[in-house]
């Protein structure tokens, strides 16, 4: 479980490090609102089954 913690945290220093390395700095705006868009729309989609979940609707 720690080994996978730690391949996964590697993974997004790793990533991060790439996207400071290739990107200038307008670009790196860009994939922050990219990434941030994201994580919102996971966020109330999870919501939204949750809801779903908990009103009995089963997809």
């Amino acid at each position: 479980m720690i080994g996978r913690l730690f391949r996964l945290a590697l993974l997004f220093v790793a990533a991060f490090l790439l996207i400071r390395w290739l990107f200038s700095r307008e670009q790196r705006q860009t994939v922050r609102e990219f990434i941030r868009t994201l994580a919102i729309a996971l966020l109330g989609s999870s919501l939204l089954f949750l809801l779903l979940n908990l009103a009995g609707v089963r997809l």
